[in-house]
C-alpha cells in the first residue's frame, strides 16, 4: 500500500521591529459599530482587536487597542510657581498643552496632597478654586492665560498645592469628544504673609540705631532751617495690595514746655509764613513692584511742607507687592521774630507701617 505524500507550507509573519523597540503582536480588525450615541454618550467600537490590562509605569500609561490611539495628547504643567517667594495667597500657572489643536479645552485639579487623595479641588473659570468641575471650567490654552499663564486666587498661605491638567477635544476622525487622563503633577507652596520696616536717621543713607533723633540747633527768625538729617524708612512686604506708612505727631509741631509755646506744623509754603513746621519728601525709590511714592500733602517741593499733627496720615504708599522700598524725607522749620526763645523745643514723631492684605 502506498500512501501519498502531501506538500503543505508553513507561512509564519515577521513581527515589526527595528534596532530598539518590537510589536510582539497585532490584529486586523474586521467591522464594528463607529459612532453608537444617546444625548448624553457616545461609544465608538471595534471588532478584533486584542484587550488587555493598561501598562503603566509611575511615569507613563499604555492602553491597548484602535481607540486608545485617537485620544488627545496628555497635557501637562510647564511652570506653577509662587512668584520667586512672594505669593502668600495666589500662584502662578503655564500649561503646556503637547501640540493639542488651539480649541482644545483643559481642566485642571488642584490638591494639597501629592496623590490627589485628599483636599481635592478645581481650578474654576473665574481661577478660584472649587469642590466641583463643570463643563464651563473646560478652557482653552489661550483662555488659561497661553505662554504668559495664569494665577490661581483665594489659596491658603504656607500651603503646598499639586496642580495636574487634563484635555478634551472633538476628535476629526469620529467627530466625537475625546478626553485625556490627568498629566503629571507639579508642586509649589504658597509663602507667609511679610512686612519689614526700618528706620535710620542720617544725611546720607546709611544704616544707624535707635534712640533716632535729629537736632535742628538754631531756628532763627525769618530763616527756613533743615533737619541736619534725612529719616529714611525701608518697606517691603508681599501684600497683594502693597502698604503705607502712616506719619503723626504728639505735639502739632514744635513744642516748649518750659515757654509754653509752640511752633505750629503746617501744609503750605513756609516762605509765605510767618512761623512753622513739616516735612517733605526727598526721595522714594524700590528694587522692584509697588512702585512706592510720596503721598499728599508731603509729594512736594522747594520751601512748601506737609503738616504732622496728631491726626495719623499716609506720609509714602504703594498699590502693589514691593521690594526693598526705601524713602526718605527732611524736616523744615521757621520761627519768627516774636517766637520765645527756649531751648527745649521739640517734636515726637509716631510712624506706622501697614500693609493691605
Amino acid at each position: 500500500m502506498r500512501w501519498p505524500i502531501l506538500g503543505g507550507l508553513l507561512l509564519f509573519a515577521a513581527l515589526p521591529a527595528t534596532a530598539n523597540y518590537q510589536l510582539n503582536s497585532y490584529g486586523f480588525g474586521n467591522g464594528g459599530v463607529a459612532n453608537a450615541s444617546t444625548s448624553n454618550y457616545a461609544l465608538e467600537g471595534i471588532s478584533g482587536e486584542i484587550g488587555g490590562q493598561t501598562a503603566s509605569t509611575a511615569t507613563y500609561q499604555v492602553k491597548p487597542g484602535f481607540i486608545e490611539t485617537q485620544q488627545s495628547n496628555v497635557p501637562k504643567i510647564a511652570t506653577f510657581d509662587n512668584g520667586s517667594g512672594r505669593y502668600y495667597n495666589k500662584l502662578h500657572f503655564v500649561l503646556d498643552q503637547q501640540s493639542n489643536p488651539s480649541d482644545a479645552t483643559y481642566a485642571l485639579q488642584i490638591s494639597t496632597t501629592s496623590d490627589f487623595s485628599s483636599g481635592n479641588n478645581f481650578v474654576k473659570s473665574d481661577l478660584t478654586i472649587g469642590a466641583t468641575l463643570n463643563t464651563t471650567d473646560y478652557q482653552t490654552y489661550a483662555a488659561w492665560g497661553g505662554a504668559s499663564g495664569s494665577n490661581i486666587i483665594g489659596l491658603v498661605p504656607s500651603t503646598t498645592y499639586y496642580l495636574r491638567a487634563k484635555v478634551t477635544q472633538v476628535n476629526s476622525f469620529s467627530g466625537v469628544s475625546t478626553e485625556s487622563g490627568y498629566g503629571p503633577a507639579s508642586s509649589v507652596a504658597t509663602v507667609g504673609p511679610s512686612l519689614s520696616f526700618d528706620i535710620d536717621v542720617s544725611a546720607i543713607d546709611t544704616s544707624t540705631s535707635p534712640p533716632f533723633t535729629t537736632n535742628f540747633g538754631n531756628i532763627l527768625p525769618s530763616t527756613i532751617t533743615d533737619s541736619p538729617q534725612k529719616i529714611w524708612f525701608s518697606f517691603d512686604t508681599n501684600a497683594v495690595s502693597g502698604g503705607s506708612i502712616y506719619i503723626s505727631g504728639a505735639s502739632g509741631g514744635l513744642r516748649s514746655t518750659l515757654r509754653s509755646y509752640t511752633i505750629s506744623s503746617l501744609s503750605g509754603d513756609l516762605s509765605s509764613s510767618a512761623e512753622g513746621f513739616g516735612a517733605q519728601n526727598s526721595s522714594a525709590t524700590q528694587t522692584s513692584g509697588g512702585p512706592i511714592a510720596a503721598a499728599s500733602p508731603y509729594n512736594v517741593s522747594s520751601q512748601n511742607v506737609g503738616i504732622i499733627d496728631s491726626t495719623v496720615r499716609p506720609m509714602y504708599s504703594a498699590t502693589a507687592p514691593l521690594v526693598a522700598g526705601r524713602v526718605s524725607f527732611l524736616l523744615k522749620a521757621k520761627s519768627k521774630a516774636l517766637t520765645p526763645q527756649a531751648t527745649d523745643y521739640a517734636e515726637t514723631l509716631t510712624t506706622i507701617a501697614a500693609g493691605s492684605f
